[in-house]
């Protein structure tokens, strides 16, 4: 080999290893982009609303409650909260609010109701309720902060790189998986994915809109909740 085809080589070799190098980081970037979590607000909204189990379509729903509060009376967990005056027509009618404390389908309310607005139910029949769905925000999960970390710092040995040490922002990571065990549709509204982070995947249209995964969630990340309960009858 000359001295000629020896430099050809060396530079050759030098521009593959440094288009690699632009590439893994710029693959880098592309996940720094959603990690560390930058935390935003939902956007602001009313009350939801978000009728006990049971509830018939809203129509009917306000044509035959008779405002009797024999539901909230019955609610152990306090779930059940009734709307004021602002709320036009849907004053004194029951709806709950999973911020302040989620239903637990214990269907008594339904078993209660004199008009049979909230149809009747027994914990068996979980799967017939459809009060809201859920979503979740992957850049707000504890499990899923993990799994992010867990492939950057992963990038960063490959490139070479020092791993980085974790900062406030992204102190609060790790394995949690608390929505997935509270879940009464565990499963199938509420499912993990394998390994070791467990990540939750949500399937929406398998919720019943409990909200017992966004009380958890609240605490868990101390704070506005991954996981929340989207409302199907709009918010007041």
């Amino acid at each position: 080999m000359t001295r000629r085809d020896m430099i050809k080589r060396t530079a050759g070799s030098a521009m593959i290893a440094g288009a690699a190098m632009a590439t893994g980081q710029a693959l880098l970037d592309a996940q720094r982009t959603g990690y560390p979590v930058r935390q935003g607000a939902y956007p602001s909204e009313g009350t939801r609303l978000i009728r006990p189990p049971g509830a018939v379509p809203e129509d009917e729903f306000l044509a035959g409650c008779i405002r009797c509060y024999r539901c909230q009376d019955a609610c152990e967990p306090g779930a059940i909260h009734f709307f004021t005056e602002s709320a036009g027509k849907h004053y004194h009618t029951p709806f709950i609010d999973p911020s302040v404390s989620p239903c637990t389908l214990c269907m008594k309310c339904t078993q209660t109701c004199p008009t049979h607005v909230l149809e009747p139910l027994q914990w068996e029949d979980r799967a017939k309720v459809d009060m809201a769905t859920v979503t979740l925000r992957e850049d707000m999960c504890l499990s899923h902060k993990a799994k992010a970390l867990r492939n950057e710092q992963a990038m960063l040995m490959r490139l070479g790189e020092e791993p980085t040490e974790a900062t406030g922002t992204d102190e609060r990571r790790g394995p949690c998986g608390e929505c997935f065990t509270v879940c009464p549709m565990r499963r199938r509204a509420i499912k993990l994915e394998p390994g070791a982070y467990l990540a939750p995947l949500v399937f929406e249209d398998q919720c019943v809109g409990c909200g017992l995964c966004e009380d958890i969630c609240r605490v868990m990340v101390r704070g506005e909740p991954a996981i929340r309960v989207v409302p199907k009858r709009g918010t007041i």
